[in-house]
C-alpha cells in the first residue's frame, strides 16, 4: 500500500497518532509538537542524528542545535519552510506567463531563541539547514553560511535592542534569517528531491548541482 493509499483509507486521527508512535519507538519524545518531526526526516536526508529532546538545555554541547553531523561531529541547527502552491512556482522556476518571470523563493529561519549576543554565541559553532516542505515532503534542504546567520541573527537584535531602549514595544524573539535563492553566495544545496524537482542543471538557481 502507498502512501496515497494510505491517506485515503486511514483518518486524520489514525495518522497522527502513527507519527507520535513511530517517533516514540525512534526514541523522539512528542515527535508531533510543532513541527519536531521536521528534524528526523532532515536528519535522515543529511546523514545526521537528530536530538531525541525537543530542546537542549542550556551549558549543553546540543544548546541551540537539533542534530549532531555524524561525519564531522558538528552541531546542526534546523530551520524549515512549508511553502504554498505559488512558493512551489517560485521554487521550481516556473514562469507565470511569456511576460512574468518567476521571483527567485526566499527561504527563512526563525530563532526565537536569538534573544541576547551571548545567545547568539551558542549558533556560532553550527551549521544551519533550512529545509523546504511542500506538502509536507521535505524537497531542499539549503545550508546558510554560518557567518551569513551570526551577523543577520546579531544586526537583527540591535534593530530590535533600539527600539526598545527608545521605548517602542516589539519582541526579541522572531529573529529572522532570509536567504534569497538567486543569491548563492550566502549557502550551499545540501539535498535536493530529484523526483520532485526535476532536471534543473539547464537552470540559474541550481546550475552545477
Amino acid at each position: 500500500m502507498n502512501i496515497q493509499e494510505l491517506a485515503e483509507t486511514l483518518t486524520y486521527e489514525q495518522l497522527a497518532s502513527a507519527l507520535y508512535l513511530k517517533g516514540d519507538m525512534d526514541g523522539f519524545h512528542k515527535v508531533t509538537d510543532k513541527t519536531k518531526w521536521r528534524e528526523p526526516v532532515m536528519a535522515d536526508k543529511l546523514g545526521h542524528k537528530a536530538h531525541t529532546k525537543i530542546s537542549a538545555g542550556a551549558g549543553t554541547d546540543e544548546y541551540g542545535s537539533d542534530a549532531v553531523d555524524l561525519a564531522t561531529g558538528k552541531m546542526a541547527e534546523y530551520k524549515s519552510n512549508a511553502i504554498t502552491d505559488k512558493e512551489k512556482r517560485n521554487l521550481l522556476e516556473e514562469q507565470r506567463s511569456a511576460n512574468k518571470r518567476f521571483t527567485p523563493l526566499k527561504v527563512s529561519g526563525v530563532y526565537n531563541g536569538a534573544y541576547s549576543h551571548e545567545a547568539i554565541d551558542s549558533y556560532s559553532e553550527n551549521d544551519h539547514y533550512f529545509g523546504v516542505f511542500y506538502k509536507e515532503q521535505c524537497v531542499l534542504i539549503i545550508k546558510p553560511h554560518t557567518d551569513y546567520v551570526i551577523e543577520t541573527l546579531r544586526a537583527n537584535l540591535e534593530v530590535t535592542l533600539a527600539k526598545l531602549a527608545a521605548g517602542t514595544k516589539t519582541t526579541t524573539n522572531l529573529n529572522t534569517v532570509t536567504v534569497d535563492l538567486a543569491d548563492k553566495s550566502k549557502y550551499s544545496i545540501a539535498y535536493i528531491n530529484t523526483a520532485f524537482m526535476g532536471d534543473f542543471t539547464h537552470t540559474v538557481l541550481y546550475e552545477g548541482v
